[in-house]
């Protein structure tokens, strides 16, 4: 960002030194201490609540409850498991997968993890991540943005999927308003993302069903249906909640930067 005092300042020095009598480090140092007190600046400003009207097209209908605006997690846990309190259905495939990265973790070497390689996470962990969200409401589209990764979400509103849709990180999301309740329904999930930090994983016929709520005007409750035949013995739920903050913001997010467990070309992670 450009100095705003550098005018001033050079026009200072360029006065002095041509003055009558003064060497170019004498007005050098007149000019330094003539702009000393203009150097300092003020504090910035807190920053302002959110409107949450300014997030919200002005075009969405007014009984559709307003979820825009900064969400941040409630407690965090890096696995998902059922929201009953049950076992992880698993397969017996996604068991063993499950238990032997359980095992190289607790031996102090991890396996590989896809966003160690800055990957998006995929879904649904990233509704388990412990990173706020930003949600931006139009008639047509519903926006979540994500500071981790940057990532974002369209969720397009009372459309159907396309057909022979490419699978991508985060799939495609279509959603309806059911009452007070937003339903998200996604598909075409990429089959090697992870469905948590801890490492549950999940194949191409992954189903996901996302329900959000305001279970009060300051908390927001997602309850997420996970649906795959091909992973788990039935489909299960699993809930996360997040925080109204008015004031909330992003902070700038780099996965490359001090990244301390990337893998290297054969898939292996470094260690420093």
């Amino acid at each position: 960002m450009a100095d705003a005092s550098r005018p001033d300042r050079d026009a200072r020095f360029r006065g002095l030194h041509g003055a009558s009598g003064l060497c170019a480090a004498s007005a050098l140092a007149l000019a330094l201490a003539a702009t000393a007190p203009a150097a300092a600046q003020a504090p910035p400003a807190a920053a302002k609540p959110v409107d949450r009207s300014k997030l919200r097209d002005p075009r969405v209908p007014a009984a559709i409850p307003n979820i825009s605006g900064v969400w941040f997690p409630g407690r965090y846990n890096r696995r998902i498991s059922p929201a009953d309190g049950s076992e992880t259905p698993w397969l017996p495939w996604t068991k063993e997968a499950f238990d032997t990265r359980e095992a190289a973790e607790k031996a102090g070497s991890p396996l590989f993890d896809p966003t160690a390689a800055c990957l998006p996470s995929g879904q649904p962990r990233l509704n388990a991540s412990p990173y706020p969200i930003e949600i931006i409401q139009t008639p047509d589209v519903t926006v979540l943005m994500h500071e981790t990764h940057h990532l974002f979400r369209l969720i397009y509103m009372n459309q159907e999927h396309p057909k022979n849709l490419k699978p991508s990180y985060l799939g495609h999301s279509v959603g309806r308003w059911e009452g007070d309740t937003l339903v998200v329904d996604t598909v075409a999930l990429l089959p090697h993302t992870q469905i948590d930090e801890a490492g549950t994983l999940h194949s191409d016929a992954l189903h996901l069903v996302e329900r959000f709520r305001k279970t009060s005007d300051n908390e927001l409750e997602v309850v997420f249906t996970i649906d795959d035949p091909k992973a788990f013995s039935r489909p299960w739920d699993a809930r996360r909640t997040y925080r109204f903050e008015p004031g909330g913001r992003f902070i700038e997010y780099v996965c490359e930067e001090n990244n301390r467990n990337a893998p290297d070309a054969t898939g292996v992670l470094r260690k420093f």
